[in-house]
């Protein structure tokens, strides 16, 4: 039976926003900060770079040569037959239990059942609104691969990257043959069983024109749209005019409009949106800082209070400013005739914006590791090196949001490409997300931005942030979908819940501290945050004798899931899905109850899952992943790779992209899995669509059988049939 420890805190404001790095802080996608080098300084210094080592022979500047490396790519579009195919964990259609809402601090239908959401993102610079045909094609492959819902992100683009219509002068206009592609996409997602997030007040993307009536709209970049929509009166009538023209919108392919349609699963006011984000208050034009600085003078003279440093300095302050907003929009949604659940943002920047955030019906938030998007420098950190304690950790960003009887999802999470070691993330996300009893995950993204379509897509990894194609990512994504929407990890036994006195979380000091006495928590049990404490006694966090610094295998409360930063090793235990993952070269061998696992390989996968269902031992069908290093053929780095954990100071310049084919590191090993059953056991190796090309010898043994896993197959998959 689960256990709920409760704990007082200090009052803290996380540094950074969560969801980069905190060690050096990383801007939102688009804004410019200043403790980032001049975009100009660091392409003339990765220029030098490549001029410098032109001079030395090739493999002094591939990682490695590509010998040992075969072809991989995992298509965008339904690959019928393929044994690949978890579609089964969906319930199709989408919206059959009714409309979502919040209960007992989770998402459930109208009819009673739990949902969870394991998901993907969609750009809407252009791939939201693919033809009918491709539409009809990404949503049954969607499906196949167990995303069960996709977050349509920046629908606010002008034409053609999103709805407004760019022929107008202002921004108040859909185009109609947008809004048509939308609408049969998201009939088809409905028809595959997947629900639709939208983020809907056109605070993101957004371009204002002389038509809005707004002052100063061509000094409004889109960031800082989003802070002046706390607060200029403007800005929030359009905002409201826009979910209102969204969401009342009928769809002719379901009859219903979006605010009738069970399918749409949730929605948000708006895509990083926050007050407390310093840098966004710096970018505010002259008239909008001018305006909220005399909004708190007159706040300040009716607290009876002296000015005292700047406004985005008074917690107090900025806490009313934004709570007042997401109630005022909340009230206005509910007005209209929104049914499902009501988020505000999804960068819950601190302890004050956590509160803000908790007023509304579920937390988001947003979590990257090694994020690059314009791909001309990286660290190249193995996140699965991390200790645990490390506060800027996937893990320990998304659990820190958690708040009490309040559902939490990531609505975008990733380490991207070209982070060499980004395959074992997938997996470990999933497992301490359902061991955390999280309610959804939005990997980013499957395709969108960057101007990118469904036309003409080559066989190559294009940005960070863009993974259909990435055996690294969706390679695994089906595997990590049967973890989380199957229920193959246990959730914690324990709970422990820290909780906050509100006033105290005005004096902002303190703040890594709060940070760093939290971390850790969600690889062992659960950690939620309570923001009604009304007393002023001591403080405390919860005392976790695991979680000793010069512990470095730490072992979660159900004994299924163990991370080791010292080797950068995770492991997976139980009973329908085994998992080995990271640098497992250094262990000689992995076994669990029966299941062996043998590589010379220095970083790997290694994932044996059941596909219908039953115990390992006892399963007729089942899938082994062996993913190793992903990357375009002639991919080049400068010859600095650091496994070190905490080398942020050295940074791995690209000095080429690469181009198709998508190259895969062939791992080498033997595997041996016990057979209950004691029926013959057959081994097929799956091609990129998951068909099966060709069978392997098996060896049979008492109660066991193994096969050998090697270069020449070139796969990351081997199907097994019990008969």
């Amino acid at each position: 039976m689960r256990t709920v420890k409760e704990y007082e805190a200090h009052p803290g404001l996380n540094p950074g926003f969560f969801g980069r790095n905190t060690e050096r802080p990383l801007p939102i996608r688009g804004l410019k900060t200043a403790v980032l080098w001049p975009r100009m300084y660091k392409k003339l210094i990765a220029g030098a770079l490549v001029a410098l080592f032109g001079f030395f022979p090739l493999n002094m500047i591939d990682r490695e040569e590509e010998k040992g490396w075969f072809a991989f790519y995992t298509p965008w579009n339904y690959c019928k037959g393929s044994v690949v195919d978890v579609s089964y964990l969906l319930d199709a259609p989408a919206g059959k239990h009714g409309f979502m809402s919040v209960k007992d601090g989770h998402f459930y239908f109208q009819d009673g059942k739990r949902a969870r959401f394991w998901g993907l993102n969609i750009h809407s610079d252009r791939a939201c609104f693919p033809d009918h045909g491709q539409a009809e094609d990404i949503a049954k492959r969607l499906a196949q691969l167990g995303c069960n819902a996709v977050r349509m992100h920046f629908l606010d683009n002008e034409t053609p990257g999103g709805i407004i219509d760019s022929a107008y002068n202002d921004s108040q206009h859909f185009s109609d043959s947008q809004m048509e592609r939308l609408d049969y996409f998201i009939y088809q997602l409905k028809q595959n069983g997947i629900y639709v997030c939208f983020d809907v007040f056109g605070l993101g993307a957004r371009r204002f024109k002389i038509g809005d009536d707004v002052l100063q709209y061509d000094m409004i970049k889109r960031h800082s749209t989003m802070s002046v929509s706390f607060f200029n009166k403007r800005i929030i009538e359009l905002s409201k005019k826009f979910a209102a023209d969204f969401l009342t919108h009928v769809n002719p392919y379901t009859g219903k409009a979006y605010i009738d349609e069970p399918s749409i699963a949730m929605v948000e006011m708006t895509n990083e949106n926050t007050i407390f984000l310093k840098s966004l208050c710096e970018a505010l034009p002259s008239y909008y800082k001018e305006e909220i600085r005399g909004i708190w003078k007159k706040w300040l003279i009716a607290k009876g209070r002296d000015a005292a440093g700047e406004w985005h300095e008074d917690g107090e302050f900025l806490l009313e400013i934004q709570s007042g907003y997401q109630e005022e929009m909340y009230k206005y949604l509910r007005s209209i005739g929104v049914k499902v659940p009501i988020g505000s943002s999804n960068l819950p920047y601190s302890n004050l914006n956590l509160a803000a955030d908790s007023k509304m019906d579920f937390i988001d938030i947003h979590a990257y590791w090694d994020l690059s998007d314009n791909l001309d420098r990286i660290h190249n950190r193995p996140l699965i090196m991390q200790n645990c304690l490390n506060s800027a950790t996937i893990i320990n960003t998304i659990g820190a949001a958690k708040v009490y009887k309040k559902p939490l999802i990531s609505t975008e999470w990733g380490s991207n490409w070209p982070n060499d070691w980004r395959a074992s993330d997938i997996l470990t996300t999933a497992s301490y997300a359902r061991l955390n009893d999280w309610d959804g995950l939005f990997l980013y993204a499957y395709n969108g931005g960057w101007g990118m379509s469904w036309d003409k897509l080559e066989k190559r990894l294009y940005y960070g942030t863009v993974i259909f194609n990435d055996p690294a990512k969706m390679g695994l994504f089906p595997i990590a979908s049967i973890i989380f929407l199957r229920g193959d990890v246990a959730s914690a036994v324990n709970e422990y819940r820290v909780s906050y006195n509100i006033n105290k979380l005005f004096n902002m000091e303190d703040a890594y501290q709060d940070k760093l006495k939290t971390a850790g928590i969600m690889y062992v049990s659960r950690l939620e945050k309570d923001f009604d404490r009304q007393d002023t006694g001591g403080m405390n966090y919860p005392y976790l004798k695991e979680l000793s610094p010069k512990n470095k295998r730490i072992m979660s409360d159900t004994g299924e899931l163990i991370s080791d930063s010292e080797k950068g090793i995770f492991i997976l235990k139980s009973p329908k899905t085994v998992s080995f993952c990271g640098f497992i070269g250094k262990e000689a061998q992995f076994e669990y109850n029966g299941i062996k696992f043998s590589t010379a390989s220095d970083f790997a996968t290694f994932t044996v899952t059941s596909l219908d269902g039953k115990e390992i031992g006892y399963s007729s069908h089942l899938l082994a992943a062996v993913v190793g290093r992903a990357r375009n053929k002639g991919q080049k780095f400068t010859p600095h790779i650091t496994k070190k954990p905490n080398d942020i100071q050295r940074d791995v310049y690209i000095l080429n992209k690469g181009a198709a084919p998508i190259l895969v590191e062939a791992i080498e090993g033997e595997v041996s899995i016990k057979n209950n059953l004691r029926k013959p056991a057959k081994v097929f190796i799956l091609d990129e669509n998951g068909l099966r090309k060709s069978q392997i010898p098996v060896n049979a043994a008492k109660g066991s059988f193994s096969f050998r896993i090697q270069e020449s197959y070139k796969t990351i998959y081997y199907e097994i049939i019990k008969e």
